[in-house]
């Protein structure tokens, strides 16, 4: 969110994105009571790719887990690129794009290689953590809100702020993959609603992101900048001396990104799973990660292009699998019984 929210929801809803989190949270909680009426009634110990097989049948549910694995794989290798390059564009300009996307997967791969339990403990603990570093930063940087770069919102800005809503949704909507380590998490804890604060509090992470890029430099300024949101909190200033805080920031985005990176990789292990029907996932996690490495070196060079696809194409093709792909097989499994 903090790498590709600002810009991007200011791109699509222009001064008045800074409220768009609100439509892109009720678009959140309906998509996530979708997921939760899907799951309601699977078996014990099963993940999404096992009710996509029991919605099918064996052959069309595997031809679509593959389908799955492919695209979260070419996803993996994109976040893994799309880290390095905001890497090389903020802090070490003289880099390689390589060696980072190499160094990133290689830790991603010891990550996705160990327990899921292991990993999402992991995020639990550096959760607390990273949410205290953005809310300081944060804090910190109010001073240079400017309210002519937010107002006047009038409600003929209600059609802008649900197109700028829709970046912030698709961040959202990407909870739909950890559902494929359903099978992983113990049953008393799939019942609790525990994801709906954790949503709320992505929300307000994004608007937080918006709001202060937005007030601070104005939406013609957010747009042309790359990375809007680190060129805001670089100049802050605490007690009147400007603190190097945006060493703190990329902190929190290499920590998320392995976190996250690993669990793509472990998602996309546990399809070939079920593909295969094999016992383990374990085998399956080198081969992902190296055609993870293939894919972020296939997506272009050109850093014009690369931020089309960041923008617009990697978005659309994640909200299509979101929304479409990966719901309806289970929809039909659903009314018709399969499970």
């Amino acid at each position: 969110m903090i790498r590709i929210l600002p810009t991007s929801a200011v791109i699509y809803g222009g001064r008045a994105a800074w409220l768009s989190p609100v439509p892109a949270l009720l678009g959140g909680l309906v998509l996530r009571g979708v997921y939760r009426w899907l799951r309601r009634t699977a078996p014990e110990g099963a993940g999404l790719a096992d009710l996509t097989v029991l919605s099918l049948g064996k052959a069309a549910g595997r031809a679509m887990c593959v389908l799955y694995a492919l695209w979260l794989t070419f996803y993996g290798g994109f976040v893994a690129r799309s880290a390095s390059e905001r890497l090389l564009a903020t802090v070490y300009p003289n880099g390689g794009v390589g060696v980072f996307i190499a160094v990133m997967l290689v830790v991603a791969l010891i990550t996705a290689s160990g327990l899921t339990k292991t990993l999402s403990r992991t995020a639990e603990v550096l959760m607390p953590l990273l949410l205290a570093v953005i809310a300081a930063v944060l804090l910190s940087a109010l001073p240079d809100v400017a309210s002519e770069n937010l107002l006047p919102v009038t409600y003929l800005d209600a059609g802008s702020i649900l197109y700028g809503a829709l970046p912030i949704f698709n961040v959202l909507s990407a909870f739909a993959y950890f559902l494929f380590l359903m099978g992983h998490v113990e049953p008393p804890k799939l019942t609790r609603g525990n994801s709906f604060p954790w949503m709320v509090l992505l929300v307000l992470v994004a608007f937080g992101a918006t709001f202060f890029t937005l007030g601070t430099l104005g939406d013609k300024l957010a747009i042309s900048m790359e990375n809007a949101f680190f060129m805001v909190i670089r100049n802050i200033r605490v007690f009147g001396v400007v603190e190097r805080v945006e060493s703190v920031v990329v902190g929190v985005w290499i920590v998320t990104d392995f976190i996250f990176l690993g669990a793509v990789i472990m998602i996309v292990s546990e399809l070939w799973r079920t593909v295969t029907g094999a016992k383990r996932r374990a085998a399956f996690v080198p081969p992902t990660a190296a055609l993870c490495a293939a894919a972020a070196f296939f997506i272009s060079p050109d850093a014009f292009d690369f931020q089309r696809w960041s923008d617009f194409i990697i978005p659309a093709i994640n909200m299509t699998f979101t929304l479409v792909l990966i719901p309806l097989p289970l929809i039909a499994g659903k009314l018709r019984r399969k499970y």
